[in-house]
């Protein structure tokens, strides 16, 4: 039976920027110093940061193991480093990296820029623990997600030919609603679960509700998710994934 749970924005902990920390972030669930025993995941999804760096700021070099790490790309530049590749990547709206952390590996964050940079940091679990490091990244044009689904990410060894791919039992859809009159429909499966997140402008979910910006919605399928931006836009990060019980939420 489908199942969903509105999750407000003004739910959300905001930590805002300050000598101590670059930029103004709004946690989804319970990460760093705060901790909400009722919220500390939604199935394998365990972060969901929403981070706006500061000019000539950023998280320095820090390390990660047996996790997997998305970031996506809203605004500004973001430029990525890590010690398996030992090199620096610039990254822009619409652009996404995919980390499996695995083994463990050291990296940095950094706007080296004059304006904010806004970006969504979403932490996956891993299905095991050391897995092979890997690290990849795709630069989509913004065509490919105006008004229609662009699927980013996915299982790796799922078959499915999208640009990144993560251990997990895992996928990222994006959208970005430009005009009123458009329509984007995501089918929701039996036996899966979806973090769908609002992060620019609004959108209406036929049937259930509306999203406003950083407004995200909890839904266990088996659901069709209809949505339309009624005042002409609305930019939506769908994370799907294998339905978990109420043990594994944490």
């Amino acid at each position: 039976m489908t199942q969903f749970i509105k999750r407000p924005a003004d739910q959300l902990h905001y930590l805002p920027a300050s000598e101590y920390h670059p930029a103004n972030t709004y946690f989804h669930f319970s990460f760093a110093n705060y901790y909400d025993p009722e919220n500390i995941h939604y199935g394998a999804l365990r972060v969901v940061n929403d981070d706006d760096v500061q000019p000539h700021s950023g998280f320095d070099q820090h390390p990660h193991r047996d996790m997997e790490i998305v970031s996506y790309l809203l605004h500004g530049k973001l430029t990525h480093w890590d010690s398996v590749t030992d090199e620096e990547e610039v990254l822009e709206r619409g652009h996404i990296q995919a980390i499996t952390a695995g083994t463990g590996l050291t990296h940095s964050e950094l706007n080296k820029h004059d304006e904010w940079t806004r970006f969504m940091q979403i932490w996956i679990l891993p299905p095991a623990q050391g897995l092979e490091i890997r690290y990849g990244s795709a630069k989509p044009a913004a065509s490919e997600r105006e008004n229609r689904l662009l699927h980013l990410v996915s299982p790796l060894h799922g078959g499915l030919d999208t640009p990144l791919h993560l251990n997990q039992d895992v996928n990222f859809h994006v959208t970005e609603l430009t005009r009123s009159d458009a329509e984007v429909v995501f089918e929701l499966a039996e036996g899966r679960q979806a973090y769908v997140s609002c992060m620019e402008g609004g959108v209406e979910l036929e049937g259930m509700t509306s999203l406003a910006e950083r407004d995200s919605l909890e839904v266990t399928g088996p659901a069709t998710l209809r949505m339309k931006a009624p005042n002409g836009h609305g930019h939506v990060i769908i994370i799907e994934m294998q339905r978990m019980d109420e043990r594994y939420r944490g």
